[in-house]
């Protein structure tokens, strides 16, 4: 994908991207570390910055009796 902006545009990435950035972003053992570490790299590769959630640690739950809940919603601006 190319996104033509210019280097002095702001804007803001929000979405569900089915990846978290750290272990401690699940409530459980478990993930790809390689996935984790792409998506780490892109965000910092694209100087993101990311917008921290206030009040809630996890994002989407299985709702099963004993829950996977993890952060999967995710906000970055390209300015601080």
């Amino acid at each position: 994908m190319n996104l033509d902006t210019s280097d002095y545009d702001d804007w803001i990435l929000a979405g569900d991207f089915n990846l978290y950035r750290y272990p401690d972003n699940r409530n459980k053992v478990g993930g790809d570390l390689s996935e984790m570490n792409m998506f780490n790299e892109l965000i910092s590769g694209l100087d993101l910055i990311d917008i921290p959630f206030s009040c809630r640690s996890y994002t989407w739950s299985n709702m099963q009796s004993d829950p996977l809940m993890i952060k999967l919603d995710w906000v970055f601006t390209s300015s601080s």
